[in-house]
């Protein structure tokens, strides 16, 4: 049901966004191919535009002048050289007065004649080609940085123009120092200073002319500039506008086919006969990894039609960047989506329905995924999800059903290997606590505990108690003392809260020695007296020599004797050379 609505929802929010979206093809036709949009003319107001059409006629005028008089003189010259030099300058002066005219009608008009007068190209070119697919994209970065771009280049230009005629009237006033300094007899020199200098004076006379049209143009950049956040909320708003509707619209697509596709397979796995098995067989893994490369694939082929149906070329050529890097990326990466594969197919070192060892703790494969799931049942919290590459470098292995997937559940008492008594409060699979007698509490990491080897008494144990007893008691050591001990441990125990966990007592001869006889006494509890551990494990021994106090049996107390005198074995032995009544000899009895 929820699968449904959410399919409604996206089916109704495409049907709105749809016929907005896709005006270049379903609305009015585009422009024919190859044709470039003209701008819009802009007027400059006639406070500045004049001014600057009059320097710029002023120039053309002057410029005229030169070309007549390089004309003329092209005429008269005589070599070679001479008339290379007079055709570069009228070339140069051509130059110049093609680009003034060229910025006097772009400013009368306000309409670059170069972008209008562009043709499309008739040669094919496959390099040419993919520069005019990826061109909207490119053009589309420059666009953002193009007024920036434009205003530090206007500047560079007007700093140049600056310092040429700095250095043209740096050179006039050298001139005409130099002039005015000569004699009236240097005629020759004079009129060759004086045509020096009418060149420097036109070359004053054309930068200021450039000048004036650069500063011009600076002006005009300097006052469609508008402040950062405007300019920045104006590109957000054209985005939103074009873009970044059909963007939205090509990801709704994409969560429409995905949801479309999930329906499907639900169908499909709710009457297929190969999915109503318990377990999922090698043949439905493999349709899963069908469904999700099937779905990768429709699901991209959705988002670029969306993209192509609404003309939006930058956003088509950005999505196809994206989609050659997945497979050039895809190239390198070959041999890790094949071991994923094997991993999902259930053909790899980790299969599902398996047992593993994780950080130390054993879990069940319950789910193999792409997220798979482990699970102990006797932690709390005891499910795992882990991406499938970190299942690459572990093994599972198949389980019996009797093997325990931890050594205690909770509320259970455990002994440790440190010594440690107390009772699970709780166990997850990052932290064991334990409940020690008395209220305290200790908690052990759970990889930690495992290497306690804890021993779980809550299913019942037994104490083994040894004790010993002099060899003078020998002719009542098989059968007199046991019993007699038998029935006073039981006789004492059954006074105690826990009587009803006592399970059964055995007291058995163990061995005899030179200097005692060895018995053990062997105490069995149900699980409930697991609490009491530590005081039966007192009172046992308190038992055993009350019992020797009330039936008058002998412990013994082994003796030490020290000598001054060591073998080369290194055991105690009297010296030869020392006499007997000067030996040193020290006693004590050991408990």
């Amino acid at each position: 049901m929820k699968a449904r609505t959410a399919l409604y929802s996206l089916i109704v929010a495409v049907g709105m966004l749809l016929p907005h979206a896709v005006v270049p093809v379903w609305g009015d036709p585009p422009p024919e191919t190859g044709a470039v949009p003209v701008e819009q003319p802009q007027t400059a107001p006639a406070d500045i535009a004049v001014p600057t059409l009059k320097t710029i006629v002023e120039s053309l005028a002057e410029y005229k002048r030169q070309v007549d008089e390089k004309e003329r003189e092209l005429d008269l010259v005589r070599t070679e050289e001479q008339k290379a030099r007079v055709l570069r300058d009228l070339a140069d002066l051509n130059a110049r007065m093609t680009a003034l005219a060229r910025d006097f009608e772009r400013i009368a008009t306000g309409v670059n004649i170069d972008v209008s007068t562009a043709r499309p190209r008739e040669r094919f070119d496959w390099q040419e080609e993919i520069q005019e697919i990826l061109g909207p994209l490119i053009k589309e970065l420059k666009g953002l940085t193009a007024r920036p771009r434009e205003i530090e280049r206007l500047r560079s230009e007007a700093a140049y123009f600056e310092n040429q005629i700095t250095v043209a009237k740096n050179a006039v006033q050298n001139l005409q120092k130099l002039l005015s300094e000569l004699d009236e007899q240097d005629e020759a020199l004079r009129g060759r200073l004086l045509e020096v200098e009418k060149g420097w004076r036109q070359r004053e006379q054309a930068g200021m002319g450039q000048l004036a049209v650069v500063n011009y143009q600076l002006t005009e950049e300097l006052k469609k500039q508008k402040p950062f956040l405007e300019s920045f909320q104006d590109v957000m708003q054209s985005f939103f506008k074009s873009r970044g509707r059909n963007f939205v619209l090509a990801v709704l697509a994409v969560g429409l086919v995905v949801v479309l596709c999930r329906a499907i397979y639900r169908l499909v796995y709710r009457f297929s006969p190969l999915h109503k098995a318990d377990e999922r067989t090698f043949s439905t893994r493999l349709s899963d990894l069908i469904y999700y490369l099937l779905t990768f694939v429709a699901a991209n082929g959705a988002f670029l039609l969306v993209l192509y149906l609404a003309g939006d070329w930058v956003l088509l050529s950005v999505a196809f960047l994206f989609l050659l890097g997945i497979i050039w990326t895809a190239r390198q990466t070959v041999p890790k989506f094949w071991n994923d594969a094997k991993f999902l197919l259930n053909l790899g070192t980790v299969r599902e329905g398996e047992r593993l060892l994780y950080g130390g703790i054993p879990w069940k494969v319950e789910a193999l995924n792409f997220h798979t799931q482990l699970l102990n049942p006797n932690l709390k919290g005891g499910l795992l999800r882990l991406p499938l590459k970190d299942l690459m470098n572990l093994t599972s292995r198949p389980y019996e059903p009797e093997e325990p997937w931890f050594p205690c559940k909770e509320k259970e008492w455990v002994l440790l290997a440190d010594g440690t008594l107390g009772r699970v409060q709780v166990q997850t699979p990052e932290m064991v606590t334990l409940l020690l007698p008395g209220g305290g509490c200790k908690a052990y990491p759970t990889a930690e505990f495992l290497k306690q080897n804890p021993t779980n008494l809550s299913a019942g144990f037994r104490l083994n108690v040894s004790f010993r007893l002099d060899p003078r008691h020998q002719k009542e050591s098989l059968r007199a003392i046991p019993e007699k001990l038998q029935e006073v441990l039981e006789r004492e125990l059954g006074k105690e809260s826990f009587a009803k966990d006592l399970l059964g007592v055995r007291v058995e001869f163990t061995e005899a020695r030179r200097e005692s006889l060895d018995f053990v006494m062997l105490v069995e509890f149900g699980g409930k007296a697991a609490r009491h551990y530590d005081r039966l494990t007192r009172m046992l021994p308190r038992i055993a020599l009350e019992a020797c106090n009330e039936q008058g049996w002998v412990i013994p107390f082994p003796q030490l004797t020290f000598y001054d005198g060591v073998t080369e074995e290194g055991e105690d032995e009297p010296t030869a050379e020392v006499p007997t009544k000067e030996r040193r000899r020290w006693s004590f009895w050991r408990g």
